[in-house]
């Protein structure tokens, strides 16, 4: 069953977790559409490891304070988080935005807690063989092109 909880980590910064399962520890990142995003994927993973998935702050009502400005200040608040709590062998999953940060925290990861790296759909990733895409300007073809490994399996011709 999983327990919800605010942990202090700074004086002015409580974050509000969401914790199930037990085994290894898995962080799970959401996106800009909040928690409830991956509240399903934390609810399976939970079967096989200790899933935590925190709520950024900002997000569904909670605080914010005004210093945490980028996602370089969310992946050192994450990465504290785990630091204060002894984690070790920590597996990252990130969703959208939360892939990002998630992938910032796995490059300035100097203590070693960080040891797996699952991305789902992120953003804001720069990867230099492959240019960020104008998502606006593509149509429903070119979005499943870039959004799945395997296309064919995903996208559905409407006109068809």
């Amino acid at each position: 069953m999983p327990t919800n909880k605010s942990v202090a980590l700074y004086q002015d910064l409580s974050l509000t977790l969401t914790e199930a399962g037990s085994g290894r520890p898995c962080l799970v990142l959401h996106g800009g559409g909040g928690p409830a995003t991956v509240a399903g994927l934390a609810s399976h993973l939970a079967g096989t490891v200790h899933a935590v998935t925190p709520v950024h702050p900002g997000w569904d009502g909670t605080h914010r304070p005004d210093w945490l400005t980028g996602i370089d200040d969310l992946a050192l608040v994450y990465l504290h988080l785990l630091h204060d709590r002894g984690l070790r062998d920590v597996l990252l999953v990130g969703s959208s935005i939360g892939g990002w940060i998630a992938a910032e925290m796995a490059v300035r990861d100097t203590g070693g807690a960080v040891t797996g790296l699952v991305l789902i759909d992120p953003v804001g990733v720069h990867v230099e063989a492959e240019p960020i895409r104008d998502f606006f300007a593509l149509d429903p073809r070119g979005v499943a092109e870039y959004a799945w490994h395997d296309s064919a399996r995903f996208h559905r011709d409407r006109a068809e």
